[in-house]
């Protein structure tokens, strides 16, 4: 548990350390970015696509795990939008409110059942 509290605190401020880095050089208009590489059918199309399906996938766990609440529904929209940024501190904080159970995290409110 110790080594993937680790790697989330470590990603949890590469992701924010390149988003910063990417505003500073690109601006806020990530959406037209994002768009316009997904309809250019390239490999980064593939790994776009690739990504908002993962994105996606782990949103409705997010909200499964969270008991499909309006709070499990603005999580899931956040780590639709914000990705790691959202998902990686999530894990984190779950981790400990679980004191280290793997079932309690990954079942969340369902773990009981």
């Amino acid at each position: 548990m110790r080594t993937l509290r680790i790697f989330l605190i470590a990603a949890t401020v590469g992701i924010y350390a390149f988003t910063v880095i990417a505003i500073a050089g690109h601006g806020w208009l990530w959406p037209v970015v994002a768009f316009n590489d997904l309809i250019a059918l390239n490999w980064r199309s593939q790994f776009d696509f690739d990504f908002v399906i993962y994105l996606i996938l782990t949103s409705t766990w997010i909200v499964w795990r969270e008991g499909a609440t309006a709070k499990a529904y603005v999580y899931g929209f956040l780590n639709i939008f914000l990705g790691g940024m959202f998902g990686f501190p999530y894990l984190l904080i779950a981790s400990y409110r679980a004191n280290g159970d793997v079932r309690q995290i990954l079942l969340g409110v369902n773990a009981a059942a």
